[in-house]
């Protein structure tokens, strides 16, 4: 009997998307989602186009990248110091405020466990936004894909039944399905320049959804829930419930009294889940958000193909969302939690690496992919 709860075959199939947005553990469900994503690639390197990559290339790396917090492995060394706590969450009270609270305060459990709930509620934020996005586009590009693979030649009617399924949002408009219907006329495209601007096109459409949905999450993620928890009455500084005037009492209390170091402790702390998310590890080095993109290796901005657009798809996007139009320079986004920073920087990294055959790498071993396609988290580094 096969105790196995997943499905078999590539992690591209609408089955495994349904499986994957099912999973109750989000540190396995990210796993799942990366590789996903990979596959997702793989198909669309085979059935669309070998040389210009889908949005579900970079969507890969950058969901390996939130892995690293959904583990709670990419805390801030700073941070940890403030609250008193090596990586593993072991106490160390030593911080440079050791001198204003007794020590046997900041050696209690529970004050450990209200700064262990910052880092907690940050990784769940990412985790949220994870599987937010993938529950949307993953089971699309499944479908799309299927459709792909199944005709001889491309299939208008087929396309159009298609489009009407995707469900359009009122808040983010009909992007996707413009979107999909440029990867289809992708397929057809004799004009090798025309086909990269088409599916750039696309790839910007997408990472534009992708990034109003992820608003919410990101802002989250970037503030730090001290106060929250303080009023959360599901988190309690003792063990047993007390009324909610003597809880309001102690918080005013808590907050009167240590209000500064409280404000200082949500700076530092937004400072650096700043610096954190806005780093992107890819197979050919780590890039920062915060900074331009780099040129190519070669030293140019874009590959040929992109270098000037001109199709009606793609070049109104660029006008519309780069702040500097045909430059790498002032790509870099200067506050993450800005929805129009964020696609000003994705707009320029989406176009100089839409052509990196390196971003078609696997993220994880054949071993772990193994072990991930069982919902374990596999060994070894991830």
């Amino acid at each position: 009997m096969n105790s196995n709860p997943f499905p078999t075959g590539p992690l591209s199939s609408p089955e495994w998307a349904e499986a994957i947005i099912a999973n109750p553990d989000p540190v396995v469900r990210n796993l799942q989602i990366t590789q996903s994503y990979h596959q997702f690639t793989v198909d669309f390197r085979q059935w669309v186009d070998p040389d210009n990559v889908c949005w579900c290339a970079f969507a890969t790396w950058a969901s390996k990248q939130a892995g690293r917090f959904i583990r709670n492995e990419q805390v801030p060394e700073s941070l940890l110091e403030l609250w008193g706590m090596d990586p593993d969450g072991t106490p160390t009270p030593q911080p440079w405020y050791w001198f204003l609270v007794p020590s046997r305060v900041l050696k209690s459990p529970r004050v450990l466990r209200y700064a262990r709930m910052t880092v907690e509620d940050t990784s769940a934020q990412i985790a949220a936004g994870n599987k937010l996005v993938y529950s949307k586009l993953a089971p699309i590009f499944a479908d799309f894909l299927n459709m792909v693979r199944e005709q001889s030649r491309p299939d208008e009617a087929r396309l159009q039944k298609f489009l009407e399924g995707i469900v359009v949002e009122e808040s983010i408009g009909e992007g996707l399905r413009l979107a999909f219907s440029y990867y289809f006329k992708a397929l057809s495209e004799k004009d090798p320049k025309a086909k990269a601007e088409l599916i750039y096109a696309a790839n910007v459409l997408i990472g534009q959804h992708e990034q109003i949905r992820l608003q919410g999450p990101i802002e989250g993620a970037l503030t730090a829930p001290i106060r929250a928890a303080m009023h959360d009455p599901e988190r309690r500084w003792t063990g047993t419930p007390i009324p909610m005037i003597i809880r309001q009492l102690l918080v005013w209390l808590i907050e009167t009294l240590f209000g500064a170091w409280i404000d200082r402790v949500e700076k530092k702390w937004k400072t650096a889940a700043t610096k954190m998310l806005m780093t992107l590890a890819t197979p050919t080095g780590v890039l920062r958000l915060g900074e331009d993109v780099p040129p190519l290796p070669g030293g140019e901005q874009y590959p040929e193909a992109l270098r000037n657009l001109t199709l009606p798809e793609a070049l109104p996007l660029m006008e519309q969302l780069d702040y500097t139009p045909n430059l790498l320079s002032g790509s870099g986004a200067a506050d993450w939690a800005s929805l129009n920073d964020r696609l000003n920087y994705i707009l320029d990294l989406f176009r100089s690496r839409q052509q990196d055959a390196t971003l078609f790498q696997a993220p994880f071993t054949v071993e772990q992919i193994a072990g991930i396609s069982i919902g374990k988290t596999p060994g070894g580094k991830l």
